[in-house]
């Protein structure tokens, strides 16, 4: 059954950048999936008195949230592509050779390329060339992602497992944070006094050209169900983290609209589009 699988580089990315598509899609009879790419053994541990004795458990702790993040959305297809969270790049976890950042390449597009035989989705959605704000994992993504997206129907390259069929996804595009949006957000933290001048500062210029966006999908129907997955990752996602300080009736306007990408698409579409699913349904 045909639909969208969304591959990300950590538990919580799925609700911070696709959260709305993925209950939109979903809820409109869509086969939705999610993939990460790594466990989420690196990175601080918020909301708990004693991270430190957490974190010889994180792994297991990210896991049982990112489990209850996609309850919140009904997303009921959720795989670990299998490698170790890379940490940040020149630290020691970048150097594991678990990490994602450390994964042959062949090897981690080939484990993409089996679930996109196994889910055969239309619509792939992954990051930008520098994952956003340059973390490893996120930069892996897209690079696993756009191998694979080249590689479902490759079976030369990858050969056939027992019961697999070659498939080509329709559409690849990068999730990602229109510009103006980012400036709107940093102001009015600005003007309710949540952020510093210099903490403004240090976000102008960061996000994508609003020009050169081409899918704005409207998910303010989810808004309410993407907040509350993303407090489901209590450990990830601090209580002061900017989408939370959002007032609730500004909520709509700042995270009701999810923006992408397209790199590629197989069938004819216009430059913009409301919808994933433009050209194929």
């Amino acid at each position: 059954m045909p639909g969208l699988l969304c591959f990300h580089a950590h538990p919580d990315d799925e609700v911070t950048s696709t959260g709305g598509v993925l209950a939109k899609y979903l809820q409109s009879g869509e086969q939705v999936v999610v993939v990460t790419a790594t466990d989420g053994a690196e990175g601080e541990i918020h909301n708990y008195d004693n991270p430190d004795e957490l974190r010889p458990r994180l792994v297991e702790l990210r896991a049982e949230e990112i489990a209850k993040a996609l309850a919140v959305l009904g997303v009921p297809n959720h795989h670990f592509l299998g490698f170790r969270d890379s940490g940040m790049m020149g630290t020691e976890p970048n150097q594991h050779p678990d990490s994602f950042w450390q994964a042959d390449f062949m090897d981690a597009t080939g484990r993409l390329v089996q679930l996109i035989r196994r889910y055969t989705p239309e619509v792939l959605t992954i990051y930008d060339p520098f994952g956003g704000y340059g973390h490893p994992d996120h930069i892996q993504v897209h690079r696993i992602g756009m191998s694979a997206f080249f590689g479902s129907d490759d079976v030369r390259r990858f050969p056939l497992e027992e019961g697999e069929e070659p498939w080509r996804v329709t559409k690849l595009y990068m999730s990602t944070w229109p510009r103006s949006r980012v400036a709107a957000m940093t102001a009015a933290r600005l003007a309710a006094g949540l952020i510093t001048e210099e903490e403004a500062a240090e976000s102008e210029g960061w996000g994508t050209p609003d020009e050169d966006i081409t899918a704005m999908v409207d998910v303010t129907e989810w808004v309410d169900l993407k907040i509350e997955a993303l407090r489901a990752h209590r450990s990830q996602i601090p209580e002061d983290w900017f989408m939370l300080q959002v007032p609730e009736a500004d909520l709509p306007a700042a995270v009701g609209t999810e923006a992408f990408q397209r790199l590629y698409s197989r069938v004819h579409v216009p430059f913009r589009e409301e919808d994933l699913f433009t050209g194929i349904r």
